[in-house]
């Protein structure tokens, strides 16, 4: 099986900024993954939904990004929020219990309805 190369893109939709992120998370990618939440976080967005539709494989470096890339917006009311997970993935924030602190969406539109809005000013950040 051949490695899918990581890529991402984001875009606002009704305020929120989505992070799109395709291909396998790992250890050699997950800086670049940890570095797009980063951007989106320095820009003042505290509400993150990150969308993993086209995410093949995610490791614990993954996971590990996604717990520290959270931190920094707990204080502020913030959160990361995941949809589009597949059903190794899905499993994985379970049994981490990661689910918890990160909530997961099965569609983008349910994702949506839950996921609002939030703007700090980039210089508390």
């Amino acid at each position: 099986m051949d490695k899918t190369p990581y890529t991402s893109s984001s875009d606002i939709v009704g305020g929120v900024p989505i992070l799109r992120v395709s291909g396998e998370i790992d250890i050699y990618t997950a800086p670049l993954f940890k570095e797009s939440i980063i951007g989106l976080v320095d820009e003042g967005h505290a509400n993150i939904l990150i969308d993993m539709t086209n995410v093949a494989f995610m490791d614990s470096s993954g996971f590990g990004t996604l717990l520290s890339a959270s931190k920094p917006l707990r204080p502020m009311g913030g959160s990361l929020s995941l949809t589009g997970c597949n059903e190794a993935i899905s499993r994985m924030l379970e049994i981490t219990r990661l689910n918890t602190l990160v909530p997961v969406y099965k569609t983008l539109d349910e994702a949506l309805a839950k996921v609002k809005p939030l703007r700090v000013e980039p210089a508390l950040v």
